[in-house]
């Protein structure tokens, strides 16, 4: 049996078509890539808070009054 990845399989299809035939062939799932789906959290995340704080404010000088004020 022949074993071969998703990627490999789909760019070479009649490379394995033969050979398939003969021993059988077993094709691995495509894999999601981790590093894009946790950044498309982090960038849903950020788009749902954004317009929570007004365009006008200076962030910096809120954190130094809320410092002062405790």
């Amino acid at each position: 049996m022949i074993v071969v990845s998703y990627a490999d399989f789909s760019a070479n299809i009649n490379k394995y078509l033969p050979a398939a035939s003969i021993s059988g062939l077993k094709i691995l799932p495509q894999k999601k890539d981790k590093k894009y789906s946790r950044h498309l959290k982090f960038v849903q995340a950020i788009e749902a808070a954004s317009g929570i704080l007004p365009s006008d404010i200076d962030v910096e000088n809120e954190k130094t009054e809320a410092i002062l004020k405790s």
